[in-house]
């Protein structure tokens, strides 16, 4: 009996032993593909998508999937630290999903570390980046199929040109920055996605540059998703014998190109740059910074793909790399805040003043009744002595209950200051300086409004924990950065986005005055206007929403120049406002000194106004945190000519 026990016993942890080595294998059957850029490429310093393929052959799995780049360093100037990518993700069984993040790593000698842990799993991989970078900008085809045309670039092109198919085109508009030229060519856009839309054009109003080139199939060029981009309306098909317009200008003195076909349109809005008997062959149009070409012939199909003037034209139609760095608009740093953080206004909300004077009027007073009583023996004097401990006593305690365990200090106080640029066609270039000052030792969760393009952390102070990573995390509409603080410290971060106020101010210069015509097509009104012009200041009040006004001013008379003949200059610090922050920053941030911009002379007409109850850029969803946000709205209009914005 007691050997069939043991033989029991023995085959029970023999199977136990097995199911513990089978089960990990099991849960692990996991496995984890990243795709650095557009089929494994992208530019050097710059965002770049990152896809990560999970396929799950075993049991369903839940987990985080995270994504660990490295920023800062010795050539960014500030310390270095580490940047999270984190997204929670359920597998079912027998599963494939398809994640993509945005990343910014600061150097590429550095590896990208992808991992996905769960109950039961652990993947991870290394990507060397070194293998994926190019130094010039990328240009992107999306044809239908993912088939590439024999496109003739000619061989000074840009850079390279990479075939990706539609769903490879990201929903972050920071994931363009890499990228210098999208060609569209028989390509339906039915399926493209709304956040995918809206990512085009905020990178086109940034300065990217879209190509639409023509084909037989038309009908794929009528859709509404692609009217949206297009300068024309296709409306057929029409065969020319000769477009002699395009001959002169990229045909070399070779035989003209005949019997071509081309789409048949209208211009909408664009600029027509050559055209065939009221055809237009070649049409523009601008979107805030970017510029949208369109080529109604068909370049992927004889005759025109065997055309010698082909690479001529595709060397115009692709043009130079544009400029897509951002411009330094506001001063931050730790010297601004620290002045912001010492004015009364903000000490109030971290530092309950009031109460402290209040609760030490009422000791104080204490104090010198307990004297008169002693010099006046009313009591005895045994009485006041003991009264004296007492006093002391129940102060301090008060004192601590009050404003150690109430409610009345906030954990933290986050100051945001976002300046807003004007650019074409009702768009804003925007940069939030944003400081979140401790109270207490936590962890924080930073929101960002969708559509940022670039954070950067200013300066670490010493207060802060030595692991001063980033989490980011994608939530929804925004993006929410999470972060640990320490008591009395803070962090300085730099936000840049791109937004639509669709606020118009346009000058006419006449008879020795000025025409300032401004329509506030917004939502929100306009507080505190001004008007700075040759060495003159004009304060306009409040621009209320949906109001149209047209002012009148007279320009400086040569009695106001400068002795060297050049018109005297304002100095924009001596503007005054009610709120002493406001003055502030726009005295060291928004108009420093040290980039020239704090004295404003003759070179052009600057309005300004504040933004009253702006959108929120940044914030913190914790009624602990006390929250300030200012908006100044800026325009800045050549004095020469009368122009629009």
């Amino acid at each position: 009996m007691s050997s069939i026990r043991k033989a029991a016993v023995s085959s029970c942890l023999h199977l136990c032993f097995a199911l513990l080595i089978t089960l990990p294998l099991y849960a692990a059957d996991l496995f984890l593909e990243p795709e650095v850029g557009f089929r494994g490429l992208f530019q050097l310093g710059y965002p770049f998508p990152l896809t990560v393929e999970l396929t799950n052959r075993g049991r369903p799995v839940e987990g985080t999937l995270r994504v660990k780049v490295f920023k800062g360093g010795g050539a960014k100037g500030t310390e270095s630290y580490a940047l999270h990518y984190r997204r929670e993700l359920s597998l079912p069984a027998q599963s494939r999903r398809s994640v993509q993040f945005t990343v910014d790593p600061d150097s590429i000698s550095r590896p990208v570390i992808v991992n996905f842990s769960g109950p039961g799993v652990q993947v991870a991989k290394e990507i060397d980046l070194r293998r994926h970078f190019s130094p010039a900008p990328l240009l992107l085809l999306l044809t239908e199929n993912n088939v590439s045309p024999p496109l003739s670039l000619p061989s000074g092109a840009p850079g390279p040109l990479v075939s990706i198919s539609l769903s490879h085109l990201p929903s972050d508009v920071r994931a363009y920055h890499g990228v210098s030229t999208i060609i569209f060519y028989e390509q339906s856009l039915r399926d493209l996605s709304r956040a995918q839309g809206t990512a085009l054009e905020a990178w086109l109003s940034l300065g990217g540059r879209m190509l639409v080139l023509g084909s037989i199939y038309y009908a794929l060029y009528q859709e509404p998703s692609i009217n949206r981009f297009l300068p024309v309306r296709v409306t057929g098909i029409k065969k020319l014998s000769a477009v002699p317009g395009l001959d002169r200008i990229y045909g070399k003195g070779a035989s003209l190109v005949k019997n071509l076909l081309a789409q048949d349109s209208k211009s909408v809005g664009g600029n027509v740059l050559i055209e065939e008997r009221g055809l237009p062959i070649l049409v523009e149009r601008s979107r805030g910074r970017g510029k949208i070409l369109y080529l109604s012939l068909d370049v992927g199909r004889p005759p025109l793909s065997r055309w010698e003037g082909l690479p001529l034209l595709f060397r115009d139609l692709l043009g130079p790399p544009g400029e897509r760095r951002w411009t330094l608009q506001a001063s931050w740093d730790d010297s601004i805040f620290s002045q912001l953080l010492s004015n009364p206004a903000v000490i109030s909300a971290y530092v309950p003043v009031r109460a402290f004077f209040f609760l030490l009027l009422i000791y104080v007073s204490g104090l010198g009744l307990l004297v008169w009583l002693w010099q006046h023996p009313l009591v005895p004097r045994r009485v006041v002595a003991f009264c004296f401990p007492l006093l002391v006593f129940f102060s301090s305690l008060g004192g601590y209950l009050h404003f150690n365990r109430g409610d009345h200090i906030p954990d933290g106080v986050l100051l945001s200051s976002t300046l807003w640029e004007s650019l074409q066609d009702g768009y804003v270039e925007a940069q939030s300086n944003v400081a979140l000052f401790s109270t207490q030792r936590r962890r924080y969760s930073l929101q960002v409004e969708r559509g940022w393009s670039d954070l950067e952390p200013i300066s670490s102070h010493r207060g802060t924990p030595k692991d001063n990573g980033l989490v980011i995390e994608e939530e929804g509409r925004s993006t929410r950065f999470s972060f640990p603080l320490r008591e009395w410290s803070y962090r300085l971060f730099r936000v840049r986005s791109l937004g639509y106020f669709p606020f118009r101010a346009g000058i006419e210069t006449k008879d020795g005055r000025i025409l300032l015509k401004l329509a506030n097509l917004t939502s929100t009104d306009l507080t505190d206007c001004w008007l700075v012009v040759s060495g003159q200041r004009f304060s306009l009040g409040n621009i209320p929403r949906g109001s149209s006004q047209i002012r009148e001013f007279s320009l400086p008379s040569e009695g106001t120049s400068s002795p060297g003949g050049w018109p005297k200059k304002m100095d924009l610090r001596e503007i005054p406002f009610d709120d002493k922050i406001k003055e502030m920053l726009l005295r060291y941030s928004f108009f420093p000194e040290d980039q020239g911009m704090a004295r404003w002379g003759g070179g052009g007409v600057l309005f300004f106004g504040w933004v009253k109850g702006g959108p929120r850029q940044v914030w913190v969803d914790d009624a602990q945190i006390q929250a300030y946000n200012y908006t100044l709205f800026r325009v800045i209009l050549p004095l020469e000519e009368e122009g629009e914005l």
